[in-house]
């Protein structure tokens, strides 16, 4: 029986971070920790998971990559568990399949084009913008 799930998010993708706080909000089965890809913890546990790559790893290190990794997220999900047997099940296996792989494969376009940012480079934009120095005036 899975206890925990660990969702191994890309932080720099508006749309991975958005899809991040909406899990984090949904009741779930299990607790669902969400790690960003690349951080300290992220590469000290799972040094093999490339960044960039969505993966889900149990507690007792089962690893769900890409299109399973999805349906595992929405399984877990009290009200979604519907949706991920019948994602999961042979006649909607192979449209989940292409589905997740065109938003992935796009997801930079994606997130452009309905404006999500993430915090990353939102912190990596204000980070640029030179800040005069403050001036008083007696």
């Amino acid at each position: 029986m899975i206890q925990t799930l660990t969702v191994i998010y890309d932080p720099r993708c508006g749309l991975c971070t958005q899809i991040k706080d909406w899990l984090g909000k949904q009741p779930a089965y299990v607790a669902l920790r969400l790690l960003a890809a690349g951080s300290a913890e992220a590469k000290e546990r799972f040094p093999t998971i490339p960044e960039g790559e969505l993966a889900v790893v149990s507690h007792a290190g089962d690893v769900w990559r890409g299109d399973n990794a999805w349906i595992i997220c929405l399984w877990v999900l009290r009200e979604y568990r519907q949706w991920a047997g019948r994602l999961a099940g042979p006649a909607l296996r192979p449209l989940a399949r292409q589905a997740f792989a065109a938003v992935s494969h796009n997801r930079s376009m994606l997130s452009r084009f309905l404006g999500l940012r993430s915090e990353a480079e939102l912190r990596e934009q204000l980070s640029e913008v030179e800040v005069p120095p403050c001036r008083i005036r007696p």
